[in-house]
This record gives structure tokens, C-alpha cells and sequence, in this order.
């Protein structure tokens, strides 16, 4: 990792260690979910899609040797109930398991079901355990006492003795990447970890990343396929909403939707990818926005306290009576989060009894938890939430998907924009007609005529990804090609952007011999965080280890004697703002 990533070991040290090591605790406690989610039948029958996985994996675990496949299915074709048929072949043959998930908030239903068959065998591993837990779980591993780890990113390095197999659920979730130092990735971590202890490495998804899609495609990946749900079950209908000329929340098609799906005692759910009761709050008559004081972005305005947040800094402050600017009292609040759809839900649909799911109400240890508890018991008739409803849930009640502002990130300036907005609500849309009574997703949009929507209503991932996967390569962009991100920040913009420009010039120097491209500087996205202005380079082409290595030598070198000036770089960047 240290020198894939070009971090000094003692950086990735901090980063796979326990905060402590020393601390007396216990790595579990009692089990927090028993009981809390929906049963289901133990040992279904497998599907001849699941069944061929599973011969495929099992005689790579019985051959002892470090295989790699990639497990794509459908959503709600049963990829779980393949994670558990491998593990139990594992601690069959004596050796323990590994299971990633992208998000705490998929933690609780994944540790349920893996409980029910394997019971207190499995060992939680979270951001939110004490240091003494956390180390406890660590001493336990590497003592041989605990053998199946569930965890989020950090539990790809708890030390399991004779590892067998590593599940990464989800693959292509962007939450696998650490945004700090050392800028790692999960599932490439896990890549590392199983070559070199010789064990499998499974990824799971609907919705593969393009990078694992096209080495599977290529052959470099084992390619497991299922294209059906268990027991016949359907995929659920699509429709979508042209919300163009219109300024409500929800559509009357959704409305009615929804109140159907209560009145006949079903579920829904109901996906908005932002927080927050409104994006920012606006003069009327001047046009002020509050802005953050330490960064080139407008505050959130939550009701709950009546106050305006920064979500990269954290910086906080009070909505003010009338506006700093012109004086007069003309604020109003703009845009839409989670809080307001929450009340315009209840004001529309009296009594409908409303579960919201977002970092704001799943604060604490068992937050989640919580939530989820609730819904699944038949307390609340929709979950509302943000991305992390979207997302590895199994509720077959649930018959209904509302997805509201669902172009939300298609026009970012990302390349990977598409793809992020098409799997977002692929899974979605999968998260009904998981039982008996079906399923039905209504996605409203400002651009129906966007490519993406028309592979979204047919289910089709291929189509997209082979669309997609064209775009890049005439782009150069993953997996065509490699991508280092660098950053230069300082307090001031003029010293910034000089800093840069040096950088900048040393890498064009540096890459003379190489296939790559310079782009840049240019002014990041978010320009200036924490009281800090940021300027972006970007290098593109085939950048080994010993390239990037040089490159950065480079950057540093370009900066020797410099004063005051940060240089971060990022080894193939998710996020590029």
C-alpha cells in the first residue's frame, strides 16, 4: 500500500492500526439485531445461476490458491445467500472469513442475516466501537477465537488467522475510499491482502464499477453472473416522471402512489440524495446567499434548531432576520432536503407515518440501527433518506420506490457523473419486488430524454456499460487509462495558484518519456475549504508505480522552501472536487 498509493509506511501504519491496542474491552457484546429484522427461509434454494457461482468459488476453495471473481446480479437475486454458502465452505476447511461493506448503515441487516447462520461467530467491526473494543476484536482475530469479521472499510486489515475468503458487498461504492491520508481503497487493499495470503476475493454488486465490469469482460476476473431473482419473482416496472414545467416535491403520480401503497398496508421508499431541510437560504430581494466563511460553498439550512451548516468544515451559524446585505426581510429558504420533503410528506398525506434516514437522524452508536428497526417492525409506512436507503436493504413488504430529483449529479462536472447517477438508482429501484406482491419505481426527472433512463426501465446494465465504457475510451478515462489527482492549497489564492503552476510544470517534466497527460491547474471544484484556496492537477495515461513514484519527487521538489503551501495527490481519484 505504501508504495502503491506513494504514502511513507508510517502514515498507512496509523492508518491499519487500532487507535490502541493496550485498551481492556470486549469485541461484541449482546447481538443488537436479534430479532429486529424480517426472517427468511434458512438455506433457499439455489437458483442454477447461483448454484454454478458457488461450484465456481468452492473448487477455488478447496484449491487453496488466491482466485478472483466478481458476482454480478440483480438486484435482490440472492448474492447474500452465495456470500454464506462460500463462508460456511470456508470454515469448513478450517479458515475464516472477511466480509466489507461500504456503509454503517448496512451493517445492522448484514450482521442479522450472517447471525442466523452462523450466530455469535461473527465480530462487528465499526467506526463507531471504543478503542478498547475495537482492540479486543483485533486480539481475537489474530488469536484465531473469532474467524468471520463484518465490517466497513478499516476491517479489510483486522489480522484473521488463515484468511480463506474476502466478500466485498457493493464494490462500487465511492464510501471504500478513504478521502484521507493515505488515500487507499478498500477493495484494492483487499486485492493486495488476498493475493498474498492466498485466499478468494469475491465482489459482489448490481452494479459493478466499470473498472471491475471490463477486467471481467477482459477475463482477468472470474465473471459470475445471475440474471434472475429466486422463486420467479420479477423485476419491478420503471416509470419515469417528466417533472420538466412543474415546481412541486412530489408529482400526482407519486402521491397517488404512495397513498395507495399505505392504504393497502405495503411500504415505500423513498430516495432524496441530499440533507437538510432546504440547500441555502436567499434574499428575495437582492439575491444574498450565506456563504460559508471558510469555504466557496452555500450554508445547508436545517429546521430543526434553525440553523446553517457547512458540510466540509463544520463551520455553523444562525439565519438572520433580515438580510446583511440590502436589509430587507425577504429570506426565504431554496432548494430541497430530506427535513422539508419529510414535512411536505405529512402535510400531503395525513397520518402516513414517516421513518426519515440520514446523518442527521442516525447520530449514536445504534442509530441506524434504530431507524431501520422501526421500519422493518411495520412501525412506519416509508423510509425516506438519502443515498444509504438505496442500498443493500431487504424488506419485502416494500412494493413502492419513489426517486425525487433523480438528475441530481448528472450535469456535475465529473466523468464519472452517469455512471454514479445510473447506479444510485439501479439499486435503487431494486430495493422492491423482493416478495409476492411486486414491485413499482417512479423516478422523477427534469431530463427524461437522458441515455441513462432508458437502460434504468429495461434493468439493462450491459447496455450501459458497454455505452459508457465506449465514452471512456475514446475519453481515456478508467479503465481506459489511469488517473493521479494532485492538490495544492494555501490561505492565500495568488501563493496558491503560483504553487500550482510549479507543480504543474514539474510533472509535464517528469512524465517527458511517459504515455501520460498534464491537465491543469485549474481552480478546484470546491475552491476554497477551510479557509484554504485549492488548485487541482490532474494526470492522465498509464501510470505505473515507478511513474507515479517520480511524479511525486517531483511535486515535492518543485515546492522545496515553500512556506505555508500543502500538496496532497490521490491515487486513482473517486471523487474529483
Amino acid at each position: 500500500m505504501s508504495a502503491y498509493y506513494v504514502h511513507p509506511l508510517g502514515e498507512v501504519l496509523r492508518a491499519v492500526l487500532p487507535s490502541t491496542i493496550k485498551g481492556k474491552g470486549r469485541p461484541a457484546g449482546e447481538d443488537e439485531t436479534k430479532g429486529k429484522f424480517p426472517a427468511e427461509i434458512e438455506y433457499p434454494a439455489f437458483t442454477p445461476d447461483q448454484a454454478a457461482a458457488f461450484e465456481s468459488i468452492r473448487a477455488a476453495l478447496d484449491s487453496g490458491a488466491h482466485a478472483r471473481f466478481l458476482l454480478h446480479g440483480v438486484t435482490g437475486s440472492g448474492k447474500t445467500e452465495v456470500y454464506l454458502r462460500c463462508i460456511e465452505e470456508t470454515l469448513r476447511g478450517g479458515k475464516s472469513a472477511l466480509v466489507l461493506v461500504p456503509e454503517i448503515a448496512l451493517i445492522p441487516q448484514a450482521t442479522a442475516r450472517f447471525r442466523r447462520r452462523f450466530g455469535e461467530a461473527v465480530a462487528v467491526l465499526h467506526s463507531r466501537l471504543s478503542g478498547a473494543q475495537r482492540a479486543a476484536l483485533w486480539r481475537g482475530a489474530r488469536s484465531g477465537e473469532i474467524r468471520i469479521v463484518i465490517g466497513a472499510r478499516s476491517a479489510v486489515f483486522v489480522p484473521l488467522t488463515r484468511l480463506g475468503i474476502i466478500v466485498v458487498d457493493e464494490e462500487q461504492d465511492s464510501s471504500f475510499k478513504q478521502e484521507d491520508k493515505p488515500r487507499y481503497s478498500a477493495v484494492q487493499a483487499a486485492e493486495f491482502r488476498a493475493r498474498r495470503e492466498g485466499a478468494v476475493l469475491l465482489l459482489g454488486s448490481a452494479t459493478p464499477s466499470l473498472e471491475a465490469y471490463d477486467a471481467a469482460r477482459r477475463g482477468e476476473t472470474g465473471y459470475l453472473v445471475l440474471r434472475s431473482r429466486p422463486l420467479g419473482l420479477e423485476m419491478p416496472r420503471v416509470e419515469i416522471v417528466d417533472m420538466r414545467g412543474r415546481y412541486e416535491i412530489f408529482s400526482e403520480k407519486l402521491l397517488r402512489a404512495l397513498e395507495e401503497c399505505v392504504a393497502r398496508r405495503e411500504q415505500a421508499v423513498v430516495l432524496l440524495n441530499r440533507r437538510g431541510h432546504a440547500n441555502y437560504v436567499q434574499c428575495r430581494g437582492c439575491g444574498w446567499i450565506e456563504q460559508c466563511p471558510n469555504c466557496s460553498i452555500s450554508l445547508t439550512f436545517h429546521s430543526r434548531g434553525q440553523k446553517l451548516l457547512c458540510h466540509y468544515c463544520g463551520h455553523r451559524g444562525g439565519v438572520p432576520d433580515a438580510c446583511p446585505r440590502c436589509g430587507k426581510y425577504k429570506i426565504v429558504h431554496r432548494g430541497t432536503g430530506t427535513e422539508r420533503v419529510e414535512m411536505e410528506l405529512m402535510n400531503l398525506l395525513p397520518g402516513v407515518r414517516v421513518a426519515r434516514m440520514d446523518l442527521d437522524t442516525t447520530a449514536g452508536r445504534a442509530g441506524h440501527l434504530a431507524v431501520l428497526e422501526r421500519f422493518s417492525s411495520g412501525e412506519k409506512d416509508v423510509l425516506l433518506g438519502t443515498q444509504m436507503v438505496a442500498k443493500g436493504h431487504h424488506y419485502p413488504n416494500v412494493t413502492l420506490i419513489g426517486v425525487l430529483s433523480a438528475d441530481r449529479g448528472l450535469g456535475f462536472p465529473d466523468f464519472r457523473a452517469a455512471e454514479k447517477t445510473f447506479r444510485l438508482l439501479f439499486q435503487a429501484a431494486g430495493r422492491t419486488g423482493r416478495g409476492e406482491k411486486g414491485g413499482k419505481v417512479l423516478i422523477q426527472t427534469f431530463a427524461p430524454e437522458h441515455f441513462i433512463y432508458r437502460y434504468l426501465a429495461g434493468h439493462d446494465y450491459e447496455g450501459f456499460a458497454e455505452k459508457e465504457l465506449g465514452m471512456r475510451k475514446a475519453l481515456g478515462y478508467p479503465p481506459a487509462g489511469r488517473l493521479m489527482l494532485f492538490t495544492v492549497s494555501a490561505r492565500a489564492r495568488e501563493q496558491a495558484e503560483a504553487a500550482a503552476a510549479r507543480v504543474g510544470g514539474a510533472l509535464e517534466r517528469s512524465l517527458a518519456p511517459a504515455n501520460a497527460a498534464v491537465l491543469g491547474p485549474t481552480p478546484a471544484l470546491v475552491e476554497r475549504m477551510r479557509g484554504r484556496h485549492r488548485f487541482q492537477i490532474l494526470v492522465r495515461g498509464a501510470l505505473d508505480p515507478e511513474t507515479r513514484s517520480a511524479m511525486v519527487r517531483s511535486a515535492r521538489e518543485s515546492l522545496a522552501g515553500a512556506k505555508q503551501i500543502d500538496l496532497q495527490w490521490d491515487v486513482d481519484p473517486i471523487e474529483l472536487s
